[in-house]
């Protein structure tokens, strides 16, 4: 047995086999995953599940040049809708002080936990919006 660090390829695998481990406890699982192309380059995406009837986001991205264009309400407008019609009741994320907690505010999100610091002297916020 040796212990290593992991290339991004082993994180990816372990990231699916905690998902498969869940799995067996929850059994309705669904992705809400959704990314915007231009000139087959994803430029803006996000990774989203849900577990019974809760929504969680894992990761949002908009690459930086295509920030402010509505890339990134976008795609929350998709899952969110996505999730309505699949009967979820909430969507869960957390972000950073440096990424974008006033956008989530401005989308409807509800700031409910905050740890200050976090790292450094950035703080991470915890969100939830009732999409029900």
């Amino acid at each position: 047995m040796e212990l290593r660090k992991s290339s991004t390829e082993i994180k990816n695998h372990i990231h699916e086999c905690l998902q498969d481990y869940n799995r067996s406890f929850m059994n309705d699982y669904q992705d809400f995953s959704f990314h915007f192309e231009e000139d087959g380059i994803v430029i803006a995406g996000v990774v989203a599940e849900s577990v019974s009837d809760t929504i969680e986001v894992s990761y949002l991205f908009v690459e930086e040049s295509h920030r402010k264009k509505g890339l990134g309400k976008r795609l929350l407008s998709v899952f969110e809708e996505n999730g309505k019609n699949a009967r979820m009741k909430r969507i869960l994320l957390n972000t950073y002080s440096f990424q974008a907690p006033e956008f989530y505010k401005k989308c409807g999100y509800e700031q409910i936990a905050e740890i200050t610091p976090c790292f450094g002297h950035h703080s991470q916020f915890y969100f939830v919006k009732n999409i029900e």
